[in-house]
């Protein structure tokens, strides 16, 4: 199933480019957490990456209440990927859990267009008042993204802005 809007389509990632998505994920995500740790936490962190990573997607591409899809533009090449997670906390809420656009592509709106066509995603699955985001407090281009999309900061903490859209 591929969705449409303007220069943008998505599909949901299948398991070759599940595995691609995994690597890529939890090194950024390792370097992330060297970044904003401390220095004794250098060696764990890529652990700590693969670890949580495991723990959203057991089963891959079939893990429940996760939808992870590849982002495609309008020359049909594969240009990031987005995604939600269903929360396993909350009944009918959700969490967009990716948006990232390749380097290459950034600046050319296909972040916000790609949030806008996964909030209305969102809507058809989820029946919640809100959509809930987060964001590091150091990627004020992911903020802009999800305030250009009816987001609003909820509250803020030393690291993170948490944002929420309403339906």
């Amino acid at each position: 199933m591929q969705k449409e809007l303007k220069q943008i389509s998505f599909k949901r990632m299948n398991d070759v480019e599940f595995k691609v998505y995994s690597k890529w994920s939890v090194k950024a995500y390792a370097e992330h957490l060297i970044k904003s740790g401390d220095e004794k936490f250098r060696f764990k962190a890529l652990k700590a990456a693969k670890s949580e990573f495991n723990d959203i997607f057991p089963d891959g591409t079939d893990s429940n209440d996760n939808y992870l899809y590849i982002v495609i533009n309008s020359d049909n090449e594969k240009i990031g990927v987005i995604g939600y997670q269903k929360s396993p906390f909350e009944e009918n809420a959700a969490f967009v859990t990716e948006n990232v656009i390749k380097e290459e592509y950034r600046g050319k709106g296909y972040a916000s267009q790609g949030l806008k066509l996964l909030i209305n995603e969102i809507r058809d699955d989820v029946q919640e008042d809100e959509i809930y985001l987060r964001v590091n407090r150091d990627n004020p281009a992911s903020l802009k993204v999800m305030l250009n999309n009816g987001g609003y900061i909820h509250h803020q903490d030393d690291t993170k802005y948490y944002v929420r859209i309403k339906r």
